[in-house]
Formats: structure tokens, sequence, C-alpha cells
């Protein structure tokens, strides 16, 4: 089942109330929310009152994604106002491992998240703490980038470095996740699909449509995808 995450940063805050109920009703699997600071990353957004505001309606659980300076120091705040899952950038952290364990203690699910220039290896020692890894697929802080190609091998390697180390910890992507590189990051392992302004949030058009287009059409794909690649080697083993 392919799952999707719609950023509320991208919704329409007129409006707010009804876009949670719609994305709910479409089958989301968890609201995705990106705090900025203005100091990690360039731009504001969102904060722990619009987590509990969220929190009165949704009926699934809220990721709570700080692109912040100095995260720890708001990990017991999102967790009073409602989040679900909390996750952090690695690049801001001090003490990664420290934060890491604080969210569980809290009962939460625990992430990080990375830039795509940051290398999947400085993640490999934090494993048996994390709950998800997001994947930015563009630089963080701004919606409407293209989507950066090279992290499909980071999210492959990453893949096979949790099925290594024996751990049940989902992959998020977040970055310019359409049709077609929402397509290459669940072949390549990604759990989850940030959705935004290029799948769930199209100008013109209703949440229902947008979202149930997106997963229709992405649903095809990797079907016609995995079943040409059954039949390859359908076809190579009876050819020996």
């Amino acid at each position: 089942m392919i799952k999707i995450a719609p950023s509320i940063m991208c919704a329409d805050f007129l409006n707010l109330g009804k876009d949670i109920k719609d994305l709910q009703d479409c089958g989301s699997y968890l609201f995705h929310i990106d705090v900025m600071d203005g100091n990690f990353v360039p731009n504001f957004s969102l904060n722990q009152d619009v987590v509990r505001t969220i929190k009165t309606i949704a009926k699934i659980p809220i990721e709570v994604h700080m692109m912040v300076e100095n995260p720890e120091k708001y990990v017991e705040s999102f967790a009073e106002a409602g989040a679900s899952y909390i996750g952090f950038h690695l690049e801001a952290s001090k003490s990664p491992i420290r934060t890491l364990k604080r969210i569980k203690e809290l009962g939460l699910k625990a992430g990080i998240a990375i830039n795509p220039a940051t290398s999947e290896a400085t993640i490999k020692y934090l494993l048996e703490y994390l709950d998800y890894i997001v994947v930015m697929t563009v630089e963080p802080g701004f919606a409407g980038q293209k989507f950066i190609p090279s992290v499909l091998q980071k999210i492959r390697v990453i893949k096979n470095m949790i099925k290594d180390a024996n751990r049940q910890i989902e992959i998020i992507v977040d970055g310019n996740i359409d049709v077609i590189n929402g397509k290459k990051c669940v072949k390549a392992g990604a759990d989850i699909l940030v959705g935004g302004t290029s799948s769930v949030f199209k100008k013109g058009q209703t949440i229902e449509k947008s979202f149930n287009a997106f997963i229709q059409t992405l649903e095809n794909e990797l079907n016609t995808s995995w079943n040409n690649i059954s039949s390859k080697i359908l076809d190579k083993s009876i050819s020996f």
C-alpha cells in the first residue's frame, strides 16, 4: 500500500478544517507538519499552535518535521501539542542520540531527517534509536523545488542498512514528489511519500481530485513496472 503524508504547509489555511477532513477522507496515512525557524532554513512556518489545532480534529497521526536549530529545545512542547511522530535534522542537532531517546521516552515515534548533500553513512549508528528517516529530495525550506535524482541511490542504501540492522524503520521522502518521482522513490525503497503542490494540493483542483488521481496513477504505474519486471524474470527462468 502506498502511504501518503500530506504536507500541511501547502494547505489552504482559510479552510484548514475542511482540508484536514478531506485529506483524512481520501486515506492519508499521517499529516506532515513542516516547522521552520528562519535560522536552520531561511523561511518561517507552522508551530505548536498549528499542531494543537489540527489535533482537535485529526483522526490520523501528526508527524512534526523540525527544520530548526537546537531541536532538542522543542521536543516536549510539540509532544504536548499532540504530535505522534517527531523528527529533526541531523545537521541541526548537537546531541542526536539524546534527543531521539527523549522523543521515545515521551512515547512518540522518533525520526531523523537528512539533507540531499548529507551522506547516509551519518545515520548508521543511529539506527537503533530510530522509528523513521526523512530523506529530503530537495533542499529544505521552500516548496516548488526540483527533485534531486541522486537521492534515489541514498534511499536504496538506507533501505539496505535498515535490512542489515534488522530494524523496522520507515523511510519518508520529502520534496517535489509527483507521480514520476514518487514511483522512483517507492521502487528505491521509500515507505511514505510527502504530498505537496506536485501531487495532493494541485492548483485549480480539489484535494479529492488531486489526491485520488495521484494515488491511482502512481499505483497503475507501479503495478505496470512490477509486472514488467516479473515477466522478464519469468521469461529468463523459462529460457534456462
